[in-house]
């Protein structure tokens, strides 16, 4: 049976593929929503996963519930399970997502970089399996093989300040980020095998959106 989860306090620059990305390395995705504003289409900092087995929701609450990513403190809870949640859950009944037709992400060359603070335009990649005990300089070292880093953010746990096995990073260009992902993903650095590909931003919806939009939601194919 599968569990839906309430994923609160997310980053406001976090979009929808980076959620999927989160929730990935604990089982089979059945739908992930982000909840967006449906004026400016950013997004209000929390959405929804259901994961398939209760197990992995067990595991996902476990190691993503308190920990830190570009420096927000994330909550995971149970949907329905925490006051919090429940709120927000009322708060947004009205609005409910458009559904995203299921099937795989567009390929990285589908959408257009990714634009960053201070002007500059970038790529933000996902990286999976690292070795806990990976530094941030250890990281911009490996990847700045493949072109310019621009920052590195590695999700900790924040009792503990261990790293949770993932981070993003940021590349300085569409080409160096493309080039990462051929040097990296499926190949060892740091002693593991990597799992990187392009975080990619939400897609732009210019025409009328079937139920007056209130998110970014993808139901997985089972």
């Amino acid at each position: 049976m599968s569990v839906r989860l309430y994923v609160g306090n997310l980053p406001p620059r976090l979009c929808f593929p980076e959620l999927e990305d989160l929730f990935l390395p604990f089982g089979t995705l059945v739908s992930a929503e982000l909840i967006t504003d449906p004026t400016t289409g950013r997004s209000r900092g929390f959405g929804f996963v259901e994961l398939e087995s209760p197990d992995a929701a067990r595991t996902a609450i476990t190691t993503l519930n308190g920990s830190v990513v570009d420096g927000q403190t994330l909550t995971v809870n149970e949907a329905g399970a925490g006051r919090d949640a429940a709120a927000s859950a009322r708060r947004n009944a009205d609005r409910p997502a458009f559904a995203r037709p299921s099937g795989d992400r567009p390929p990285p060359s589908a959408g257009p970089p990714r634009s960053f603070g201070g002007g500059g335009s970038g790529v933000r990649l996902f990286v999976g399996n690292l070795p806990y005990n990976a530094s941030t300089s250890d990281l911009e070292k490996v990847f700045s093989q493949a072109g310019k880093v621009t920052s590195v953010s590695i999700v900790n746990d924040r009792a503990t300040g261990q790293s949770k096995g993932f981070a993003f990073i940021d590349m300085g260009s569409k080409e160096e980020a493309t080039a990462a992902i051929q040097k990296f993903d499926g190949r060892e650095a740091l002693g593991r095998i990597l799992k990187v590909n392009e975080a990619r931003p939400p897609e732009r919806h210019d025409g009328p959106r079937p139920f007056g939009g209130g998110g970014g939601r993808r139901p997985m194919g089972r």
